[in-house]
């Protein structure tokens, strides 16, 4: 678990996770440099099973994460946000499921319960198999590093781990990584509580996003420029996150792409002369007010 200045909400998490069914279990955190009191918060804690790491300097979720694997002393590594928290099952459930597993099966989720305020939904994620599990998650990727996450340490020394270099979009790209040499398996069971509330996601900062899609996706390419319903979902995202990123010649290029392609729809006409038209700061404030 990494932890950055949540002083305020991660006792939730911690208890989560001590008071798991499934005792046999190390639980490290990484503390990313906090500044406000999370290590005093943590140190509260008086239980052998945690193991508090202090970074060297403030890097991010993905170097924070990396840092725990990388001294995991067990097989399988389940990951959490400190904003979030576990059902009591949730370690029984997943140890049980993935030791169960052939070592071609790599990592599992689960179900979710996410609270937006006074909002409660819960949600699971089955994808439909298309060819492979990688152009299966090249399709359809709704998971990500908060959705109940278990992977088994086998993974990260053949696949490697989170780039630390990507702005955002980390988890995109390592289940893309993964899923080419690894299959999953998942629990529709609601074993993990995902804290929207009061939150700027980074799911909404479309600049970030843009840059970390910009560094990964050509490694895909070949791949997606085989199916076409690939190249309709990508061109057409990669379109306008780089139109939010004010790289107009980018975003142009995968429009141009699409026309040649016969792809076109509505929405991304609508973008493109959105874009094309109006100031990059209103555009975007438009983009994001009324959807893509």
């Amino acid at each position: 678990m990494p932890a950055y200045n949540r002083a305020h909400v991660i006792s939730k998490a911690i208890n989560s996770v001590l008071h798991q069914t499934f005792t046999d279990f190390e639980f490290i955190i990484v503390n990313d440099c906090s500044t406000d009191n999370t290590v005093e918060v943590i140190n509260s804690f008086s239980d052998s099973r945690i193991l508090l790491i202090n970074a060297s300097k403030n890097s991010g979720a993905a170097a924070a994460r990396n840092l725990g694997i990388k001294n995991a002393k067990y097989s399988i590594i389940s990951l959490l946000d400190s904003d979030d928290f576990y059902e009591p099952t949730f370690l029984e459930e997943s140890f049980q499921v993935l030791k169960n597993t052939n070592e071609q099966i790599g990592f599992m989720w689960t179900g979710l319960k996410t609270i937006n305020n006074d909002k409660i939904s819960f949600s699971h994620w089955e994808p439909p198999f298309v060819k492979s599990n990688y152009i299966t998650f090249l399709h359809a990727l709704h998971i990500g590093t908060n959705s109940g996450i278990s992977i088994k340490k086998a993974v990260f020394e053949k696949c490697g781990y989170f780039n630390e270099s990507l702005p955002a979009a980390e988890d995109t790209d390592f289940f893309l990584r993964i899923t080419q040499e690894f299959g999953y398996t998942f629990s529709h069971n609601h074993l993990i509580n995902i804290n929207k509330t009061g939150e700027d996601r980074l799911s909404k900062n479309y600049r970030k996003i843009a840059s970390a899609y910009n560094l990964f996706i050509d490694q895909h390419l070949p791949v997606i420029n085989k199916y076409p319903k690939l190249q309709k979902k990508y061109f057409y995202k990669l379109m306008w996150l780089n139109y939010h990123l004010g790289k107009k010649e980018i975003a142009r290029k995968y429009y141009q792409k699409l026309k040649k392609l016969n792809l076109l729809n509505v929405k991304a006409r609508r973008i493109y002369f959105l874009f094309e038209i109006f100031p990059l700061k209103l555009a975007s404030y438009i983009h994001i007010k009324f959807g893509h």
